[in-house]
């Protein structure tokens, strides 16, 4: 089960999410904080306080217990796969026995798995927002300074701005993620030291949560794209971020079965059988269906056999003769017994001893298949 960041996780006390689309609920979370009341002992209230306004100390704390049941419950919607709250409702109670009295905070809400909705009315929008907000001002020119950063090379990402990024699902710096996802793995392959390992780690979190943020959409062509890196360790972080989101595209897939077998139908194996949508309608069983025959029929040796001449030396003469070998991408030529080329580490059929071959996703399909047709038979 994939799991959002906690900070990056949504909270509305409304049952709905402006701009977001709700896929999936998740089920009801609840939180509690109890503390003795001795906890505002250290405020000074004064007779204004209590008569003539509000006390700021007192505001403080209380939004303090806030804050940390509410942060409990963003942990248990991290927990499900949730990554957001909606109908967020907080209760404050007073609890008294045996000559103590005990404050409790209740925290209550739903969590979900949304994504930013895709069906804007545009038309509305234009007519609708005649001014905007000294906010949304600020932010706009925010992502205009950012992106000529980017453009001249000098965007620095510390956390201040992976949190801008994502909290405003700004994917116009997707293409500068993606490389910068690139040049932090191949960062983490020089074995630098632990602290620096720390910073790249924590680098590539953000921009998993980066791409889980911005519109479906622009994150499938950026993780889409990035699969067909020639580094492996690209390709399985890429699959894996598709794999936390849920991002599976079955038009996208047809066409990568369709495409070079190295940059696109190999990385379409390893999507298939790691990745999942949301949630499948009825009319993907035809579309499953489809994409197994296409794996049945469209796989089969890469590498081709050739017969080289062999000298054999005898005592008292030498004889030529031929003998086969196989060859993969024009490297060396392999004795027919030996499995994989000792130059690029590939079988006849194109594969690497850990790549996902085509059997394996022909298994997944076949079960995901037989599994929702069930499901469908039963409603």
């Amino acid at each position: 089960m994939s799991r959002t960041s906690t900070q990056n996780i949504l909270v509305s006390t409304t049952p709905r999410l402006e701009g977001w689309e709700i896929r999936e609920y998740l089920g009801a979370v609840s939180a509690h904080v109890v503390a003795g009341t001795n906890i505002f002992s250290d405020i000074a209230a004064s007779w204004r306080d209590v008569f003539g306004g509000q006390s700021q100390s007192y505001k403080k704390q209380l939004e303090q217990i806030n804050e940390q049941v509410v942060d409990e419950l963003r942990e248990e919607a991290s927990a499900r796969g949730g990554n957001a709250l909606v109908g967020l409702r907080i209760d404050h109670d007073q609890i008294s026995g045996q000559n103590k009295e005990m404050f409790m905070v209740t925290a209550s809400a739903t969590a979900v798995r949304a994504q930013p909705s895709s069906k804007q009315d545009s038309a509305g929008r234009q007519e609708g927002e005649k001014a905007v907000t000294a906010r949304e001002v600020s932010t706009e020119e925010q992502i205009v300074r950012l992106n000529r950063k980017a453009q001249h090379g000098d965007l620095k990402l510390k956390e201040n701005r992976w949190r801008f990024l994502i909290e405003n699902q700004v994917a116009g710096l997707a293409g500068f993620i993606q490389n910068t996802v690139i040049e932090t793995l191949d960062g983490l392959a020089r074995r630098p030291t632990r602290n620096r390992k720390k910073q790249l780690e924590r680098q590539l979190e953000n921009a998993r949560d980066y791409f889980l943020s911005i519109p479906e959409d622009s994150a499938k062509d950026h993780l889409y794209n990035t699969t067909s890196h020639d580094e492996s360790r690209v390709v399985d972080w890429a699959v894996g971020v598709l794999e936390d989101g849920n991002l599976l595209d079955l038009g996208r897939i047809e066409t990568m079965l369709k495409g070079d077998f190295y940059e696109e139908q190999k990385p379409a194996l390893e999507i298939l059988t790691r990745v999942d949508k949301p949630y499948y309608e009825k009319e993907d069983l035809g579309r499953l269906g489809a994409l197994k025959s296409m794996i049945e029929n469209g796989f089969g040796k890469k590498g081709k056999v050739i017969e080289v001449e062999v000298e054999e030396s005898g005592m008292f003469s030498s004889d030529t003769k031929k003998k086969e070998v196989w060859q993969i991408k024009d490297s060396a030529r392999n004795p027919m017994d030996q499995k994989y080329c000792s130059e690029t580490g590939l079988d006849i059929y194109g594969f690497g001893k850990t790549e996902t071959r085509p059997d394996e996703a022909l298994g997944v399909l076949k079960t995901k298949i037989a599994a929702l047709n069930r499901r469908f038979e039963r409603s």
